[in-house]
């Protein structure tokens, strides 16, 4: 969902940038003034000593590639003259119409860029998805060890509580076959009216042996309990020492400068915007009339192809371009260095 909408904003930003870049080109100009003068295509190119496809051509706007500028310019110096057109203008279209044809190859980069950038953040978004599968792994894996730990301690003590148990059996069957072999004796004395003392301290010794065997079982303690509580204490440790690290990275997002410029033109003229980062924000021809507002950190790089053109707002402050010549070439960071 989250790729459909950054699409759908690239191509917002490509339509906008392709209609400030529509403009008049030297062949509508052209064409329009000789319809206003009534005049044909094949009288221009009589008069002129053009083929009538070239006349066709330049008001078409296309031009021989091969040629050199030079010719190109000459045509359309001829053609403004014989229809009264001011030249200056009609060569200030057709060098315009050449800034165009760079932004709109540029633009076709950056689309196939933003198609780039769609499909690796789908790889990234994969690669995160398995990345927290593999985390969540290892948590399950961490808090089932110890659980795994006290289950081996309490088989162990089981097994070892086991022959304890065993011994006091065969010791009670060895106290009955002795109780059994006294109980013979008592009756063959009975028989000869005398009862022999050692064997009635043999027997009450031997019976208090289970009772102190069973005690020393009953009083052992049982060290699950203690590696419960030290699994417990551990892992609130662990939890409190992650949140000043969550604080600090907040504070450091926070800490980023963003500055504002808002561009206002008055007439056509050509732009070329990078922010601090090196990334370009904005570029292409801007139509008399358009306001651009851009962020970026500062400082800003900025070239303008017409300055006096153009007013800009700086943070809030209107920056002064009168030091720059008009109809030169401006190049200048802002906030503005003297």
């Amino acid at each position: 969902m989250s790729e459909k909408i950054i699409d759908a904003v690239d191509n917002n930003q490509l339509d906008e940038l392709n209609e400030d870049m529509e403009m008049i080109g030297p062949g509508q100009i052209l064409s329009e003034a000789r319809e206003k003068a009534s005049f044909t295509v094949e009288y221009v190119a009589n008069t002129l000593n053009f083929k009538v496809k070239l006349v066709e051509s330049i008001e078409r706007d296309i031009f021989d590639n091969k040629l050199p500028a030079t010719y190109n310019r000459g045509y359309l110096r001829s053609y403004a003259k014989l229809v009264n057109v001011d030249v200056s203008e009609v060569l200030s279209a057709y060098d315009m119409l050449g800034v165009a044809e760079v932004q709109r190859s540029e633009m076709q980069s950056f689309s196939n860029l933003t198609e780039k950038q769609a499909e690796h953040s789908r790889i990234m978004w994969l690669s995160y998805i398995i990345a927290a599968i593999l985390f969540g792994l290892m948590i399950m894996w961490w808090l089932q060890e110890p659980k795994q730990g006290v289950d081996e301690n309490i088989v162990n003590e089981s097994l070892v509580t086991i022959p304890t148990s065993e011994t006091v059996n065969q010791d009670g069957n060895i106290e009955e076959s002795n109780a059994d072999k006294a109980s013979a004796e008592l009756n063959d004395a009975s028989k000869s009216d005398s009862v022999p003392n050692d064997i009635i301290e043999i027997i009450s010794e031997d019976e208090s042996i289970p009772q102190e065997n069973t005690d020393s079982i009953i009083n052992n303690p049982s060290p699950v309990e203690t590696q419960v509580s030290t699994v417990e204490d551990t892992t609130s440790e662990e939890l409190t020492n992650t949140a000043p690290v969550l604080a600090l990275d907040e504070n450091l997002e926070e800490s980023v400068a963003i500055d504002t410029a808002i561009f206002t033109f008055s007439g056509d003229c050509w732009v070329n915007i990078f922010d601090a980062n090196g990334d370009r924000i904005a570029w292409g021809v801007k139509k008399s009339g358009y306001v651009m507002t851009v962020t970026g950190q500062a400082p800003l790089k900025i070239t303008l192809g017409k300055p006096e053109l153009a007013e800009i707002e700086f943070n809030g402050q209107a920056v002064d371009l009168s030091e720059f010549n008009a109809g030169n070439i401006a190049k200048f960071t802002l906030p503005l260095t003297l």
